[in-house]
Formats: structure tokens, C-alpha cells, sequence
């Protein structure tokens, strides 16, 4: 009988020491480079927004860093993964605790005679749990799992933050330009129109280019507005985004200046789609949250088979302080206790099937995050190569529309031309200012998202 019991004891050892493993990493089929890769030679790095060589840029993004509410979520999350490992590490340790008691205790004695006296107790109270069949151990490597999960996750929340904050400065900066271009054919068309109205007066004009040159001066007076009131909204941004109230950074950024100068070669050698997939926190995250769901199935399945715990008490009893050192106060109680759960209607099997699901669902999401991070990256370098020549033909348009407005007025002024010529090319030249401005704001947004999506760079730390 007794050897029986050993025998299926060691069955028993021998069948939930065997992990469950995760499953399978989800891995596609990857091609050698992106299809839209830059042809140009320079690697990103971790602090991406430094490229820019912006110090007000880089003050925006250091600020934004330390205070953000997004980045400071974070690391408290993170700061309690790292915690909750410690814990479960402890877990493996035994417990040890101290009991003191004192008591008046009134009872029959022997002779069933009433008595009253007094109980004084100092005890070691001591518990361990043999980890015999891997529920200690699955939830320690479950622990440091989600730890390294966390830290993914803060290290992702610092890129989104940085690459959130320099699109929103490009955007500003690119708005105030937009903005400038307004007041600026504003301040032509108003000229226009001062001219066309004192030839009306003077008996040389006529009534409908007086009122063609207002409509024109009204139509860009209306753009002004909805400018400022995006202008507004993007400082407020940035603000909230550095850990301030909205208007707090109204008056460092209300003077306007250009879009920083943005390199031709800022990418190259930025690795393969396999290389993107290591380098990836939300990958590295989605991957460690797999490995955890896969060791709490573990933990589940060790349900199934008996807890061995080990304890017992060490102290000194008796009826007095002064007592306590007399031979007979020494007692012990030390033992081993076995729970094994017969009969349970299925809970535990029903735990199983849970923490099983779970795992599918870690699985499928590590698939929908690879995937995700492979398309985030492709569409960033599609639109940031795109918008490279979008750029360079809106800039010869500006010029070109720039030129023929003055050669419409020059005309206008000589009387080989009628106004509407030259409203015509006041608003060609306003409407292709205005779009290439866009595309230079799209263009350093576009740049950012690219970093973005390749995580700010591999060789240096996140900052």
C-alpha cells in the first residue's frame, strides 16, 4: 500500500512538473526590406526628435517626458509589476511569525474543581509550501513576465508621447505659417482693392472688379480665424501633453517661427520587418503577456493535483513570566499537511478552461499587435516618401503661381489686362501657399510617425 501511494505520488510529480508551454509565436512570412523603405542613407535613433535640432522642440519633449499623465501611468504600473514579482518570488520563502499571548483562564481542572489561572505564551508560528507540482513556480515566471511586459509597455508610452508632442509642434509651427500666408495675400489683396476702388472713383474702373477684389479680401479675412482658434487648440495640446493647464504654454509659443529643417537623409538602414518585430515594445509587451497567460494556465492545471504544507509552532508556555524559562515550558507542535481537492463539480476544470482561453486570446492578440506594427510602418514610410515629392512639386507650383500674380498686376497696372486676371492669380498663389505649407507640415508629421513606428531607433536606450 504503501509503496503504491509512493508510485502515484511520483506519477503525480512526474505530470504536473511538465510546464505548459506557450504557444507558438505567430510568425509571418517576412520579406528581406520594406517595400517602401527610403533609398537613403542614415539610421534613426532612440531620441528621434533631437534630429529636428530644435532646442524648443527638445525642451517640449524633456518636459513632456517627466510629467506627462500617459508616461507617469506608466511607470506606477510598471513600478507595481515589479512589486507584485517580488511577491510572488516570496512566495517560495517560508513565513515566520511571533506570538505572544497572555491570559486569565478560568476552568474545571482535573478533579473537576474550578480554577482560575494564568496562560503566558511566546511562539514561533512557521508555514512553508512545498511547490511540488509547479503552481509557485508558474506564478513567479507569470510575475516577471508581466514585469518585463510593463516595461515594454512604459518604454512604448514614452515613444507615443515624444512622437505626440513633435507632431503637434510641427503642426503648430506649420499652422502659424499657414496663418503668416494668410495675413500676408491679405495684406496684398487690401492693396488691390484700395487700388481698384480709387480707379472706380477716379472714373477708370468699374463696379464688378471693385466687388470681385472685396469678395476676394473678405474670403481670406474668414480663413483668418478658424487659423488662430487651430492655432489655440494645438498649443493647448502640447500643454496638457507636457503635464500643464492648456494655456500655460501660450506665451513661449506664441511667436511664430518656421518648421525645422528636415534632412533628405533621415532614414536608411532601418533594419527589416523581422528586425522591427524585436525592436517593437508593444510587440515585446503582447509577446511577455503571452508567456504569462501560458504560465497562469500552468497554475491552473496544479489545481489539479494535492498541496504539501509544511509548519508547526516552537514556544515557550506557562502559567507565569517567571515560568517561562522552567524546562517543562518548552512545547513544539510540527507537522505536514496534504489537501487534495476529491470532489469539486468541475471548478477547477472550469479554472483550466479559462486560464486556456486566456491564452488564445494572448495569442491572438500577439498576432493582431505583429501585424499592426507591420502595417503601421509600412503606411509611415509610404506616406513620408510620397510626401517627399508631393513637397518638392508644390514648392516649383508656389513659385510659379507666386510669378504670374505679379505679372498679372504688373499687366493689370499697364492696362493690357482686365482684374479678374488678376484675381485670379492672387488666388492660385494664395491656394498653392497654403498647400505647400500643409505638405511641409505633413512632411515632418510624416517623419515622426516613421520614427515612431520603428520605435524611436535600436541603438541607443528610450529615454
Amino acid at each position: 500500500m504503501t509503496r503504491a501511494l509512493a508510485l502515484l505520488m511520483v506519477a503525480l510529480l512526474a505530470c504536473a512538473c511538465a510546464r505548459v508551454a506557450p504557444p507558438a509565436l505567430y510568425r509571418p512570412p517576412l520579406a528581406a526590406d520594406f517595400s517602401n523603405a527610403p533609398a537613403t542613407e542614415q539610421e534613426p535613433v532612440a531620441q528621434f526628435w533631437r534630429r529636428f535640432q530644435d532646442p524648443e522642440l527638445d525642451a517640449l519633449v524633456a518636459r513632456a517626458l517627466a510629467a506627462n499623465a500617459d508616461v507617469r501611468i506608466a511607470a506606477a504600473s510598471l513600478a507595481e509589476a515589479r512589486a507584485l514579482a517580488r511577491f510572488a518570488d516570496a512566495r517560495a520563502a517560508p513565513t515566520v511569525g511571533l506570538a505572544l499571548a497572555a491570559a486569565r483562564v478560568r476552568g474545571p481542572d482535573s478533579e473537576n474543581v474550578a480554577r482560575t489561572g494564568s496562560a503566558i505564551g511566546v511562539d514561533l508560528d512557521m508555514r512553508w509550501e512545498a511547490d511540488l507540482f509547479g503552481a509557485i513556480r508558474g506564478e513567479r515566471h507569470a510575475a516577471a513576465a508581466e514585469a518585463l511586459a510593463a516595461a515594454a509597455q512604459w518604454r512604448g508610452v514614452q515613444v507615443s508621447v515624444a512622437a505626440e508632442v513633435a507632431r503637434n509642434y510641427f503642426e503648430l509651427r506649420g499652422q502659424q505659417e499657414q496663418l503668416r500666408v494668410a495675413v500676408a495675400a491679405l495684406d496684398t489683396q487690401r492693396a488691390a482693392l484700395s487700388l481698384v476702388d480709387a480707379r472706380l472713383q477716379a472714373g477708370r474702373g468699374n463696379a464688378f472688379d471693385s466687388e470681385r477684389a472685396r469678395a476676394l479680401v473678405l474670403s481670406t479675412e474668414a480663413s483668418v480665424p478658424a487659423l488662430e482658434a487651430t492655432l489655440a487648440r494645438s498649443r493647448y495640446r502640447l500643454a496638457v501633453l507636457c503635464g500643464q493647464l492648456p494655456a500655460a504654454l501660450d506665451a513661449q509659443l506664441a511667436a511664430a517661427r518656421p518648421l525645422p529643417g528636415l534632412a533628405p537623409s533621415a532614414l536608411d538602414a532601418i533594419g527589416s520587418p523581422a528586425s522591427l518585430l524585436r525592436r517593437r515594445p508593444d510587440v515585446a509587451a503582447a509577446e511577455q503577456q503571452l508567456a504569462a497567460a501560458a504560465e497562469r494556465a500552468g497554475v491552473a492545471r496544479s489545481a489539479l493535483f494535492p498541496q504539501l504544507s509544511l509548519g508547526g509552532v516552537i514556544g515557550l508556555n506557562a502559567g507565569s513570566v517567571g515560568h517561562l524559562g522552567d524546562a517543562n515550558a518548552y512545547a513544539y507542535n510540527l507537522g505536514a499537511q496534504l489537501l487534495w481537492s476529491l470532489l469539486d463539480f468541475g471548478r477547477i476544470r472550469a479554472q483550466i478552461a479559462a486560464a486556456s482561453a486566456r491564452g488564445d486570446a494572448a495569442a491572438a492578440q500577439y498576432e493582431k499587435v505583429v501585424l499592426g506594427a507591420l502595417e503601421e510602418t509600412e503606411g509611415a514610410l509610404a506616406s513620408y516618401t510620397r510626401n517627399q515629392r508631393q513637397s518638392a512639386s508644390l514648392y516649383g507650383a508656389a513659385q510659379s503661381a507666386g510669378r504670374a500674380a505679379e505679372l498679372a498686376r504688373a499687366r493689370f497696372g499697364a492696362g493690357s489686362s482686365d482684374f479678374l486676371a488678376v484675381l485670379d492669380a492672387e488666388r492660385e498663389s494664395l491656394a498653392a501657399r497654403d498647400r505647400l505649407a500643409q505638405a511641409n507640415t505633413v512632411g515632418a508629421t510624416s517623419l515622426v510617425a516613421v520614427y515612431k513606428a520603428l520605435a524611436g531607433g535600436w541603438k541607443e536606450d528610450a529615454p
